[in-house]
């Protein structure tokens, strides 16, 4: 088999592994589902899976990975055309709450909520956190907003950085889980105090500026 053929059919099992393995997280949960039932599901024997990835945990951090270049994608889709500091800020607010609200077990384990544990109870997850990309596109945001005069030119950048992502994903994180609280407590729907978070948040970066 030539070099390109066995690339492309190590490629295709690699996928259908994890689309299979996808599906049984969203069915039947990560902790309930083990390597011989993505075995089973995948139509592939349980030694076959093992050749591509050492364990389920494996298989959990390539997905993440996955959407986590989803969102990257998203994100810089959405503000590929845009030049305004405010209006590229809140298109990337929005791509956070769209991926959310969409996969919300992949975005848990992204802001560090959801963590699956190995068989002894150990933690195996590897630490994503915002991700190369993401922090580049982060970074683009706040170096247009310095150019633009919008923030201080004097903050510390990759402190700020980590602020934005800490802060967007936080109140998405908020938002979700506080429904019910947001709604009978603050009488806002979660819509309204996600616009009211996010303009609140925007106003604080800007609100030093020189």
């Amino acid at each position: 088999m030539g070099a390109r053929k066995k690339e492309a059919l190590e490629q295709f099992n690699r996928d259908n592994i994890l689309t299979a393995a996808k599906e049984l997280f969203d069915s039947h949960g990560i902790e309930k589902t083990t390597m011989d039932d993505i075995a089973k599901y995948a139509d592939y024997s349980k030694s076959t899976i093992y050749v591509y990835f050492k364990s389920k945990e494996d298989i959990f951090n390539s997905i993440v990975g996955e959407y986590m270049d989803v969102l990257a994608m998203q994100i810089r889709q959405s503000i590929a055309n845009e030049s305004d500091f405010e209006t590229c800020y809140y298109k990337f607010c929005e791509c956070i709450v769209s991926f959310e609200e969409r996969y919300p077990r992949y975005y848990s384990t992204l802001v560090g909520e959801s963590q699956p544990t190995g068989r002894k109870g150990k933690n195996t997850l590897i630490k994503h956190d915002m991700g190369r990309e993401i922090r580049e596109l982060i970074t683009e945001l706040v170096e247009k907003g310095i150019k633009s005069k919008d923030m201080r030119d004097d903050i510390e950048l990759e402190a700020t950085v980590l602020y934005i992502w800490s802060a967007v994903s936080g109140i998405v994180q908020i938002a979700s889980r506080k429904k019910d609280y947001i709604d009978s407590r603050l009488n806002m729907t979660k819509e309204e105090y996600l616009r009211y978070s996010f303009r609140m948040f925007f106003d604080s970066l800007v609100g030093g500026r020189l």
